[in-house]
């Protein structure tokens, strides 16, 4: 598994952080979204889209960060599901 994070802005609710968590071939198994201003986290566990367009862009992860995020108190899944 290999574990990587990217953000960027969004108006009113601060810095937004995505945390993917990717097989060994690069395919997203699921990741969360967290937004730093508010708090707020979304887990999405069947991404639609299966594969990060420029992965070289995003910073390292950790395991342990990533699963801090996914178990955020009162996060809400986000109901995308894999066709």
């Amino acid at each position: 598994m290999t574990y990587v994070k990217t953000s960027q802005f969004v108006p009113e609710k601060g810095e937004a952080w995505m945390v993917y968590e990717l097989d060994d071939q690069g395919a997203i198994l699921r990741f969360v979204t967290y937004l730093t201003g508010t708090g707020e986290a979304t887990r999405t566990s069947k991404p639609v889209v299966k594969r990060l367009y420029r992965p070289e862009l995003c910073q390292p992860s950790t395991p342990e960060e990533f699963q801090k995020l996914w178990d955020t108190p009162g996060a809400r899944d986000s109901g995308q599901v894999r066709s």
